[in-house]
């Protein structure tokens, strides 16, 4: 006899219809650096970075909506700007050498300290999806972008139709965590399943709930959004703005506001990395938001002391010989 993992899909009930916020631009990379997150790849196209600044390049352009790229790009930023509403920040990387990859990015889980790296696959296809996909997104994990082969990214495969049998009994032998997800092309997530080895990851508290519009009787027409312990999963933007509020504190704490220099924020952010590399502002919990003790602080500080006596000193040395 052989022995499946489960799929796993936990529902809920609400009539509270799904709203779909438009995407932002990417994070600063000061604030990638300071907790901890992977750089995405180059982005495929220097004319677009989201689902409206695509369809506004398309209408500039004269794209036509019928065109396998059109179709395929417009896909894959329906798919980011949807999932952004259950705390996923992704980028697209989809190019000649994508490795198959369409999404790349993290998923900032509740009372989670370190997001969770995801590899997305997009397919866009009128028919329905085969078992093969499912071994192809495995292939992925080998050839992710360097950042997200971590030995804890999931990897989610996304279609506009439902999982069939083959696809369902596929996830259940892969040995890696893998999440399925039905979404429309028009942003709809219509189903979400997840097997024993994402669990496994730390999924325990995900869950899924069901929407129905006040005005839509067919069952038919049910939405589901993903949940965390029976709550509303957060939206990456709040996500970002308690990780700007944290940031903000940090830097306060060393003496720097948000908005200080560019040049002493980075040049801080060095000497605690350097010094401490394990350091990152905590977003869970109250009171401190970093994990130094006041010895390591002075350290640190002891060190930015010492490297702007050296700059001083290689500055005077300079002028002098120049005289």
């Amino acid at each position: 006899m052989t022995l499946h993992l489960p799929i796993y899909s936990v529902f809920r009930f609400n009539i509270t219809p799904i709203s779909r916020p438009q995407c932002r631009r990417p994070l600063h990379s000061f604030t990638r650096r300071l907790f901890k997150l992977p750089s995405p790849p180059p982005h495929p196209s220097s004319h677009h970075y989201d689902l409206p600044s695509f369809v506004a390049y398309a209408n500039r352009t004269s794209l036509s909506a019928a065109t396998t790229a059109y179709i395929g790009t417009h896909y894959e930023y329906t798919v980011q700007q949807t999932l952004r509403s259950s705390a996923f920040t992704l980028h697209r990387v989809g190019g000649r050498d994508d490795a198959g990859i369409d999404l790349v990015g993290t998923w900032h889980l509740p009372h989670r300290e370190h997001p969770i790296r995801v590899i997305v696959q997009c397919k866009s296809l009128k028919t329905k999806l085969s078992p093969n996909l499912v071994r192809e997104l495995e292939g992925t994990f080998h050839q992710s972008p360097v950042g997200w082969r971590t030995g804890d990214e999931v990897g989610v495969l996304v279609g506009p139709r439902e999982a069939t049998k083959g696809v369902r009994d596929a996830l259940a032998r892969s040995k890696y965590p893998l999440i399925w997800m039905m979404i429309e092309r028009d942003g709809a997530m219509r189903q979400v399943l997840w097997n024993g080895r994402a669990e496994q990851l730390g999924l325990v508290g995900l869950g899924v709930e069901v929407r129905y519009s006040a005005e839509d009787a067919d069952s038919s027409a049910k939405k589901v959004a993903l949940i965390w312990d029976g709550e509303e999963m957060p939206h990456m933007d709040q996500v970002e703005s308690e990780m700007s509020a944290v940031e903000e504190r940090w830097l306060c704490s060393w003496g720097i506001s948000s908005s200080g220099v560019e040049r002493n924020k980075s040049e801080l952010l060095d000497a605690v990395q350097r010094l401490f590399p394990e350091e990152k502002p905590l977003l869970s919990g109250t009171g401190t938001c970093s994990t130094l003790s006041d010895t390591d602080r002075a350290k640190v500080l002891q060190s930015l002391s010492s490297k702007e006596f050296a700059q001083y000193e290689e500055k005077e040395g300079t002028s002098h010989a120049s005289t």
